[in-house]
């Protein structure tokens, strides 16, 4: 197993170092640059979408509760404005702990 996760830091390290290396010259086109730059939404709306929403097996497609409701939409509807991604967590985080602890 210690093998395997070293294999994959190494991997991992050596694609992010492949871009910032001096002796590698290459730079993406622009579509693939527009691509990209929908690639930190997608990463958020992965990680609070599992979160919100969920499927049980007796209960059917379920919801975390309101205050995860009107956090998520929020980021949601920051991330449609192209809002920068940290404004967007900052700004949604803010809305659901004020929600769900001052409230």
């Amino acid at each position: 197993m210690w093998w395997a996760i070293t294999g994959m830091a190494l991997i991992t390290f050596f694609n992010r170092y492949a871009f910032f290396a001096d002796f590698v010259r290459y730079s993406p086109g622009a579509k693939v640059k527009r691509f990209l730059s929908y690639s930190s939404y997608a990463v958020l709306t992965a990680i609070w979408a599992p979160i919100v929403f969920s499927v049980d097996t007796q209960t059917g497609f379920t919801h975390a509760g309101a205050d995860y409701l009107i956090g998520v939409s929020v980021a949601a509807a920051l991330s449609l404005l192209r809002v920068p991604s940290i404004v967007v967590v900052l700004t949604s985080a803010a809305v659901f702990f004020g929600i769900r602890f001052v409230i």
